[in-house]
């Protein structure tokens, strides 16, 4: 009875307080969390933490030096994914950006590769934008990630200083020149040799990526690996 008494409290809670599913919004049951299991199925993982040069790793590799790369789901218009990251994104369901920081964790976990890491290093908003969103979902992910394992985040070892317009719609050459010189990094922030893990909701060309990785690895001996949620392959 006592190895039940968890399952059957929430079974009990959710009679007066239904908790819903992000990506459908149906009722959850008592064993689920955050998502219904038919969502969790239609959630589109990669499994690239399993592979070391992967296909991300490869792009991303002809832009700058990496140690390891992964995404946890590829990266879809529509369906459940496009729709939980447009409510942490842009309706501010923070818990949404924690669960899915978690996911992306056990899997770093589960890889192996992401060992010996110093820190974590958010892709940073430009302040005008963090003020009007309120948050940088980048830094929430990362704070999950550094929870988990263990490490410290950097959150000021990067500064935006351009306030580049949306890149949604810009083709991947435009994507490269608008982000070109649009971060900097910290001039306290240490330049010695080390390892760190570089930080990102969605990968779609790696313009972004690779212009923080410039500013990083410029006059140091910094190492970078990348995770990000999800990535356009």
């Amino acid at each position: 009875m006592k190895k039940n008494s968890p399952a059957v409290l929430q079974a009990f809670i959710d009679i007066f307080f239904p908790r819903q599913c992000f990506g459908c919004e149906t009722p959850l049951k008592f064993y689920e969390i955050n998502l219904c299991l038919d969502c969790q199925i239609r959630m589109p993982l990669t499994s690239l933490h399993k592979t070391k040069k992967n296909l991300l790793f490869q792009k991303l590799e002809l832009h700058f030096p990496i140690e390891n790369a992964t995404a946890l789901f590829h990266f879809e218009k529509e369906g459940v994914l496009a729709h939980l990251i447009h409510l942490f994104k842009y309706q501010g369901i923070q818990k949404i950006a924690l669960f899915l920081g978690e996911w992306l964790a056990e899997n770093l976990i589960e890889s192996g590769s992401f060992q010996n890491l110093n820190g974590i290093v958010p892709v940073p908003l430009h302040p005008a934008k963090k003020r009007k969103r309120g948050f940088n979902q980048a830094e929430l992910i990362a704070n999950t990630l550094a929870e988990k394992l263990k490490i410290p985040v950097y959150s000021h070892a990067l500064k935006r200083i351009k306030n580049t317009t949306a890149l949604d719609h810009l083709g991947e050459i435009n994507r490269h020149r608008e982000v070109q010189n649009a971060f900097l990094r910290n001039p306290l922030f240490s330049s010695k040799p080390q390892h760190l893990l570089l930080i990102d909701d969605v990968f779609t060309t790696g313009a972004t990526l690779a212009a923080c990785a410039k500013a990083l690895r410029k006059n140091s001996e910094i190492k970078l690996s990348i995770a990000v949620l999800a990535c356009r392959l």
